[in-house]
């Protein structure tokens, strides 16, 4: 399935792909069922911290300090959830270990 193939290459949250599927003119009732089947096994705050950890080995490699209101913005313009990017911007503001470059 698309939604899947696009989640493992390019992860994005439930709301970035109800938008890239209502714009290639799917009907809203399939695009749930898409949605349901896509993320039903899928926690999007494990896939957020990944996709995190990435930009945290790139910037590190390009000597470049994270901003975590920077990384808010970018996981909700991804589409993930604003909970998932508060959290997220919470761990990187109190240096938890759970986002790491390991």
């Amino acid at each position: 399935m698309w939604a899947q193939f696009q989640l493992h290459n390019k992860p994005i949250g439930r709301f970035k792909l109800n938008q890239e599927l209502r714009i290639r003119g799917i009907k809203q009732d399939i695009i749930q069922k898409a949605i349901d089947n896509t993320y039903k096994e899928v926690d999007e705050l494990a896939l957020a911290r990944n996709l995190i950890k990435e930009k945290i080995v790139s910037s590190k490699i390009k000597n470049i300090k994270i901003d975590p209101q920077k990384i808010y913005n970018f996981l909700v313009r991804r589409g993930f959830p604003c909970e998932v990017a508060k959290n997220i911007y919470d761990e990187l503001n109190n240096n938890d270990t759970v986002i790491s470059e390991e």
